[in-house]
């Protein structure tokens, strides 16, 4: 178990690293999109497809596009915010 840094210490490294939230919320943002992705093209095989529900999801896929776009240069707070948002989203979505 380490202390807390004193000033010999070399620079902390950032909460945010590759292989945490970033990564995580990147998977779960692409389950997201995949998930979307899948009922729009379900949707076009289907001649009597509701319009207005087909309009919705390729809304909310395009937001998960921009919010996966977003993560490349998020913040750590925002990264949590969008992991957090897309985990939510699956669990409504009813994806395990």
């Amino acid at each position: 178990m380490t202390g807390p840094l004193t000033p010999e210490d070399p620079t902390p490294q950032p909460l945010h690293q590759i292989g945490g939230d970033a990564e995580q919320a990147e998977r779960t943002v692409k389950e997201v999109i995949r998930w979307y992705n899948a009922r729009l093209t379900t949707a076009q095989r289907q001649p009597d497809h509701d319009v207005a529900e087909v309009a919705n999801w390729r809304q909310a896929r395009d937001e998960a596009v921009d919010a996966l776009d977003r993560l490349e240069s998020a913040s750590e707070d925002e990264t949590v915010q969008i992991s957090l948002a897309y985990a939510a989203r699956l669990k409504e979505l009813g994806t395990p």
